[in-house]
């Protein structure tokens, strides 16, 4: 079966084949990670979508810079996240330990804790929410497009908009 210049049935050499089995084990493995998630979406209809994000270290300024009905997009993939339709911001806070060893609260100079709600149409399932083939769920964080303003931002909210 093999010869003595490690051949198999003395065509094949087995280090050659040994590569094309794990480069084709390879492509199929990323292939199917690739298109699953695609293709769950794909089996449900879509849906109108209210998305929370949510920044407790907001540059102050930055949600008057957001719009209502401004684009909203994710930056590293471009996926559209729909319109903005609410915009809420407050002072962030930190809290502490003081002298005497009770905790305390104190305003967080030069940040606000912002929150933007998006509506956008998307697949709603047991796993999360899929836009534009992609997976999304509560407590993702990444920094998000909202018209002329960038926030990093984690999801806070997902629910059917009503």
């Amino acid at each position: 079966m093999i010869d003595k210049n490690g051949k198999l049935f003395g065509k094949i050499n087995i280090i050659d084949l040994l590569i094309i089995l794990v480069i084709i084990a390879a492509a199929v493995f990323f292939a199917t990670k690739a298109f699953t998630p695609a293709q769950e979406a794909a089996k449900t209809e879509t849906s109108t979508v209210r998305v929370q994000f949510f920044c407790y270290k907001a540059q102050v300024g930055a949600a008057d810079a957001i719009e209502i009905g401004a684009p909203a997009f994710e930056d590293t993939t471009n996926v559209d996240f729909g319109k903005v339709v609410a915009v809420e911001s407050e002072p962030s806070y930190t809290y502490f330990v003081d002298a005497d060893g009770n905790q305390a609260k104190a305003e967080v100079a030069y940040n606000d804790a912002v929150t933007v709600t998006v509506e956008l149409q998307g697949n709603l399932t047991e796993k999360g929410l899929y836009v534009g083939g992609r997976l999304y769920g509560v407590g993702a964080s990444f920094t998000m497009h909202f018209g002329k303003a960038t926030i990093y931002a984690s999801v806070s909210g997902v629910s059917e908009a009503a």
